[in-house]
């Protein structure tokens, strides 16, 4: 099913979901290119058939199977469990990934399940300069040693732990967040990734639906996602590092939350993108930006490494964190 704008003919965006009284859920939705909005309310049969069809490895499940891939759905979902990070947020922010230059491709293939159409074409994508990546996207007690704000605690975010992810951040703070760390290191530079690195990374050279293989109900122990379960109000980001890593190390690279890319997003840039080290399309300062990596209040397709989605670069979401990328100057 896809849901396309009304007042600009494009295709809208998934922007999270949310449980109701009695089992049903609402998933809301939003246009990249004007900022319509609308939501959909499904009531607890279809809930229930939203949660199946997202279980299956080719997402054609027959309807015999619908109700049994539901319940072992439903119950990896509620089964997850947090866990205490094994280290603080300093320790945390000194850990990087180095990723080896290569190639890989990028977008997703037709039969991949949960796909939508701004991940094709698949095509080849050569990164050749390697970089390292933060191993952890960018927590609490770092934003707040570098910046001296809470933004997360001023949008009623109230956890304060300094290992939680930072939130409410747009797009427009990293660039600042990321101008004081240029400041005071003369060794390094720092940046967001491009799409193309965050994917290349996020697959650490696989090629299939995670980073970990096709088998949906293995999500469980490597990201977080939807529990339609439990009330939106009791639902919020967890500890960076309490799932288990991708093959190179990264952790929350599926699900915890959306991470900001720096390329401007483009619904059909795949069809024209370079074939080296792809930037995204041009475009002004007010376009919007690449998210990757889906988040705590979302269905698992949203998770998969090849799923894409945006934002306006001024929003602020208590879902949207960032990773960064070190370089040396």
């Amino acid at each position: 099913m896809i849901f396309i704008c009304r007042n600009c003919a494009r295709r809208m965006k998934s922007d999270g979901a949310s449980g109701t009284d009695g089992g049903g859920m609402s998933v809301a939705s939003f246009c990249p290119s004007c900022g319509n909005r609308f939501a959909l309310l499904a009531n607890p049969g279809e809930t229930l058939f939203l949660e199946a069809v997202n279980a299956g490895l080719a997402g054609q499940e027959l309807m015999a199977r619908v109700l049994e891939s539901a319940a072992e759905t439903r119950t990896h979902a509620v089964d997850q469990i947090a866990v205490a990070p094994t280290a603080g947020w300093r320790e945390m922010a000194a850990e990087w990934v180095w990723i080896e230059p290569g190639s890989f491709v990028m977008g997703s293939p037709e039969l991949e399940a949960g796909r939508e159409i701004d991940e094709d074409p698949q095509h080849e994508v050569a990164i050749e300069r390697g970089f390292h990546l933060g191993k952890y996207t960018v927590t609490r007690g770092q934003w707040e040693d570098v910046m001296g704000t809470t933004p997360w605690a001023l949008n009623g975010d109230a956890p304060s732990s300094p290992t939680l992810p930072a939130v409410f951040i747009s797009w427009n703070d990293v660039q600042d967040f990321l101008a004081r760390l240029n400041e005071v290191d003369a060794d390094a530079a720092y940046r967001l990734p491009t799409e193309a690195e965050w994917e290349y990374a996020c697959r650490a050279g696989t090629a299939t639906t995670w980073s970990f293989g096709d088998d949906r109900h293995a999500l469980g122990d490597h990201a977080w996602y939807v529990d339609s379960d439990v009330a939106e109000e009791d639902q919020s980001a967890q500890e960076v590092g309490a799932k288990r890593p991708n093959p190179w190390g990264l952790h929350d690279t599926h699900g915890n939350v959306w991470e900001w890319c720096q390329d401007v997003y483009g619904d059909g840039y795949y069809a024209e993108s370079p074939a080296v080290d792809p930037q995204g399309p041009s475009a002004g300062p007010e376009s919007t930006r690449v998210v990757r990596g889906g988040y705590f209040r979302y269905f698992t397709r949203h998770s998969r490494s090849a799923s894409r989605n945006t934002r306006w670069p001024e929003d602020r979401h208590r879902a949207v964190g960032a990773r960064l990328v070190k370089t040396a100057r």
